[in-house]
């Protein structure tokens, strides 16, 4: 072949394979979209509850540590959350300023959670930085 051929060829594989990373990459990206656009079936489980004013930084950490451990202790807990609200969440007198996020497989394992001996002691850590009256409500995927 000549130079000038052997060139041509070079581009156009060159081309192809360019084209065949990018419908890869494509591909990639439309499973992802599916994925993450489904609704999940699972329970959230929200807490709008309201810190107590001047509690120790320390106490908060060991709250925050207590509820992660929760997610290894308690079949069915995936993943919770612990946070500040974006702004108060007010409820009669009470103006609750954090948040708390528990997400479970199903009702069954909601239900448990509140009979599983873990939640005690995790209820006795959370007592020392919340005042009492927290709004509880769960989601039910559909």
């Amino acid at each position: 072949m000549k130079k000038e051929e052997l060139l041509m060829r070079h581009r156009f594989d060159g081309k192809i394979l360019l084209l065949v990373f990018a419908g890869l990459i494509f591909t990639a990206g439309w499973l992802m979209g599916q994925q993450s656009s489904r609704n999940e079936k699972t329970i959230i489980h929200a807490v709008a509850w309201t810190a107590v004013e001047g509690a120790p930084q320390e106490a908060m950490e060991d709250f925050k540590h207590s509820t992660a451990g929760l997610v290894d202790a308690i079949p069915g807990l995936r993943r919770a959350w612990v946070g500040k609200l974006r702004r108060p969440f007010a409820v009669g007198d009470v103006s609750h300023t954090h948040g708390l996020i528990f997400e479970f497989d199903d009702m069954q394992s909601r239900e448990a959670y509140s009979q599983h001996p873990s939640r005690d002691p995790w209820m006795q850590v959370w007592g020392k930085v919340r005042v009492t009256r927290p709004v509880v409500f769960d989601v039910i995927g559909e």
